[in-house]
């Protein structure tokens, strides 16, 4: 028998229930005809009331990415929880598992979310290609992230090389992103899938998110990332399963790729793309600040001093970054500042607009 998955590995984003739903009436017959089990979530009720009985099996889905595992898709056959034992395809008598899309597709042509942009592919592509039919700019990008069970990072400088998509979800690390904030929500995905049996794979992964986390904080320290560069390596080796093994991978090859941020983040507590909120700073522009008072009944911590009819001056010092100026400011003159700080005045001017 062939396991068929079709549990969403993005849940934002699920191709292979998508494609079910619009083969529906195909997938059913072909499920009462062929030696098949199809692993469909237990919140889609139209699909199950549309499939043979018997053809099906229904599973939790608040997990995504374990159910490629084998090990795992076997345990919920019989009624269990998906906790994988093994590495998938490393278990001799485990049935073969294939994704709900290459079952009712065949591996030719792959469909990505690029973002929010559904894309159609052939398999074998190029990151500049799908960023191309998303028309998403390579000169705006950063890096741009395969997702699971791919799980790797693509510089700019291999846009151009070929990979075979086995992916749902591409996300795009644009220009003026936090390269250390978007990996940290990426090894938050990884952790929220962790079944919690493998000591390298659960706490390894609370460990790297509890460092990232703190990096975005304000809280990082360098030794932080040595920890990284020690860990990573063991929980890739040590872990049961994929999940724990690539999230490893995905934090080295992350530290590779954006060191100096990651250097910036914790050595100097300072987000270079401006977008952490405890690193960056807020400034008051006299070209903008009318004077009007919003941000000092805003501010809690009379961390800014001004008047009527004068430019407003943020205390750096007595600032919390709460960001409360920032949405009270009716003429957008609160900004944030990352590395490059705008010129303000160090106390109160007379205001140039009104």
């Amino acid at each position: 028998m062939t396991l068929v998955n079709f549990m969403p590995l993005d849940r934002s984003h699920p191709v292979a229930l998508e494609l079910l739903r619009s083969n529906l009436e195909e997938a059913a017959r072909r499920a009462a005809a062929e030696d098949v089990r199809l692993i469909v979530p237990a919140s889609a009720t139209d699909v199950i009331a549309a499939l043979p009985e018997g053809s099906y099996v229904t599973a939790d889905d608040s997990f995504g990415f374990v159910y490629a595992n084998d090990t795992a898709a076997a345990r919920v056959l019989v009624g269990e929880k998906p906790l994988p034992s093994a590495v998938s395809g490393t278990t001799e008598g485990c049935d073969p598992l294939v994704s709900g899309e290459s079952w009712l597709r065949g591996d030719e042509r792959k469909v990505v979310y690029v973002g929010d942009a559904r894309v159609e592919s052939a398999a074998l592509t190029t990151v500049g290609e799908l960023l191309g039919a998303a028309s998403v700019s390579a000169d705006d990008v950063k890096a741009v992230y395969l997702g699971y069970p791919m799980s790797t990072c693509v510089a700019p400088a291999h846009f151009g090389d070929g990979v075979t998509l086995s992916c749902d979800d591409v996300r795009v690390i644009g220009a003026g992103d936090c390269a250390v904030d978007a990996v940290r929500e990426i090894l938050d995905g990884f952790h929220r899938e962790c079944c919690g049996r493998c000591v390298f794979g659960n706490e390894g992964g609370h460990q790297l998110c509890a460092i990232l986390a703190d990096a975005c904080a304000g809280k990082g320290q360098s030794a932080d990332l040595d920890l990284v560069r020690d860990l990573a390596p063991t929980m890739s080796e040590q872990a049961l399963c994929e999940v724990g093994q690539r999230m490893a991978s995905v934090a080295a090859q992350a530290l590779d790729l954006f060191g100096d941020e990651f250097e910036a983040h914790v050595s100097r507590h300072q987000c270079p793309a401006g977008k952490c909120r405890a690193l960056v700073t807020y400034h008051i522009l006299v070209s903008r600040c009318t004077g009007c008072g919003e941000c000092l009944d805003a501010c809690e911590e009379d961390a800014i001093e001004g008047k009527a009819g004068f430019v407003h001056v943020i205390d750096q010092r007595a600032c919390v970054h709460c960001g409360k100026c920032l949405d009270a400011c009716p003429k957008g003159a609160v900004v944030t500042a990352g590395l490059k700080k705008p010129k303000t005045p160090p106390h109160p001017i007379p205001c140039r607009v009104h």
